[in-house]
């Protein structure tokens, strides 16, 4: 029977925390539903009665009280990035503005608390004895402090790409991908990844289809990059060359003219251009309007049931051959996968059937 321990840090954010536990038990009934194996679990915390983000308590056993099980598999759902004793019973941030500290102030005066170490010595152990470690969001930098990085590719959530970078120079850092497994560590973007990231783990421990019958129960959608999301101008910081860019390159969409036009449009020397957008993003000002033409595809995809030729003619590119290279290098899947995950999130009717006439009361409320 395979194991998970749920890491639940003090300030931690409880949607992230709930999900998994709501995963967790949902797969369960699933399970038993279709006669097969269930999983077990438990918490794990920074005290007995652990307060999240946002008020939430859960109780679990302590840190120090923990003794590693064989096969387990440790999961840290997403860290808040304020330290917890800012809040009050109900997760309001006590402090007024002109107390507060900036965002990652705060990040390293959390990554110096006691649990914090405790975790991080947990981790380390558990990886050592070769059982899967996971984590999301800002919960990554746990791992980083755990020494588990090193040499290792992982993601967290975009907006801690810099300072991530610099505290742990020696992980191979991609934002741009929603889940990453190097090894025996798996990381997931932000906060709310940690479906993805207990849906993977789910079907490792329990199948394909029950992590399938899941993730549609739950109408969970597929997303397999964090590039989806992110802003043009969020990719590093707000430039704002970076949003006129972006509002030039979508209003000349399909026929984008070519980057000497823009940049007298904008005022400034393709030369100045290339190196602004190049600060402000990691990118090239070509691969920047290669990513906007994506986004708008992706788009076209999710909300529209156009063919991929007429969307490939859409955006600007010669036929869905090339188009269909670019998702699956860019964003990891096909056109067709993308949008395969947007419509299939209806439970097949056996299974709603046989699993409402187990649990009747869990598959009505």
């Amino acid at each position: 029977m395979h194991t998970f321990t749920i890491a639940a840090l003090e300030g931690a954010l409880g949607a992230s925390t709930s999900i998994t536990l709501d995963i967790l038990r949902t797969a369960n009934q699933i399970a038993e539903s279709v006669n097969r194996p269930t999983i077990t679990w438990q918490v794990i915390g920074s005290s007995a009665v652990t307060q999240m983000s946002n008020g939430m308590l859960i109780k679990a056993v302590p840190f120090s009280e923990t003794s590693l099980c064989d096969r387990s598999t440790l999961v840290i759902p997403g860290l808040g990035l304020e330290s917890p004793r800012y809040f009050n019973l109900y997760g309001h941030y006590r402090l007024d503005s002109s107390n507060r500290k900036s965002t990652f102030a705060l990040i390293k005066e959390r990554l110096e608390h006691d649990d914090i170490a405790q975790l991080a010595q947990l981790a380390h152990q558990y990886n050592n004895n070769g059982n899967v470690v996971a984590a999301s969001c800002s919960s990554v930098l746990i791992l980083g402090q755990a020494e588990l990085l090193n040499g290792r590719v992982a993601t967290t959530h975009w907006r801690l790409y810099d300072w991530f970078r610099k505290k742990y120079p020696k992980c191979g850092l991609d934002v741009t991908r929603m889940l990453v497994q190097d090894g025996t560590l798996i990381t997931a973007g932000a906060a709310m990844s940690q479906m993805d990231l207990m849906l993977h783990l789910l079907r490792k421990a329990m199948g394909h289809e029950i992590s399938d019958l899941t993730r549609r129960y739950l109408l969970i959608d597929g997303r397999p990059t964090l590039a989806q999301y992110m802003t043009a101008a969020d990719l590093k910081n707000d430039d704002r060359n970076v949003v006129k860019l972006e509002k030039i390159v979508e209003s000349y969409m399909p026929n984008v003219p070519p980057l000497k036009k823009i940049a007298e449009e904008m005022s400034v020397t393709e030369k100045t251009l290339s190196r602004r957008i190049k600060k402000a993003t990691g990118m090239t000002p070509l691969s920047f309007i290669q990513h906007v033409r994506l986004r708008h595809a992706q788009h076209l995809l999710e909300t529209t049931h156009l063919q991929l030729e007429e969307i490939a003619s859409k955006v600007g590119y010669a036929d869905a051959t090339a188009l269909r290279k670019l998702f699956l290098k860019n964003l990891g899947c096909t056109p067709g996968q993308l949008r395969a995950t947007r419509g299939s999130n209806s439970l097949p009717e056996a299974h709603i059937s046989q699993a409402a006439e187990n649990h009747p009361g869990y598959f009505t409320s």
